[in-house]
């Protein structure tokens, strides 16, 4: 404890550094920016676990069920998301074959992270392994 209120401002750089470092040592990065001692509050909780996914988050841990649905709403891929990481992925292997390695897709430049995200939003997709 520092002495101050669990906000984003206090809360944001520990976190961001559990983040860097599960990453850097291939962990699942699980967590969220903020108290998980509000559960009650459904519309914070979704909106901090909402952005801890946009941060690169992969999920958090649950403390209450009423968690839970906003937990798995929030860390799963939108339609759209899943439409864009199909759409980098088909560029991507159509540049492979051409022997390219950056290509640019709906004016935006995709290089290997990118490439990496789209794969990453793929193996999130619940219904991928439904055939779904």
């Amino acid at each position: 404890a520092v002495g101050g209120a669990p906000e984003l401002d206090l809360l944001l750089t520990p976190n961001l550094s559990v983040l860097f470092a599960a990453r850097a040592a291939g962990l699942l990065p699980l967590g969220f920016i903020g108290s998980i001692g509000a559960f009650s509050d459904t519309h914070k909780l979704r909106e901090a676990a909402e952005r801890a996914r946009r941060l690169g988050f992969a999920g958090a841990l649950a403390i209450h069920p009423n968690q839970v649905a906003i937990f798995n709403d929030a860390f799963s891929p939108s339609p759209q998301e899943l439409e864009w990481a199909r759409r980098v992925l088909a560029a991507e292997k159509d540049a492979t074959a051409q022997g390219i390695g950056a290509f640019a897709l709906d004016g935006r430049m995709v290089d290997p992270p990118v490439i990496q995200r789209a794969r990453d939003i793929i193996a999130t997709d619940p219904g991928a392994g439904l055939g779904v």
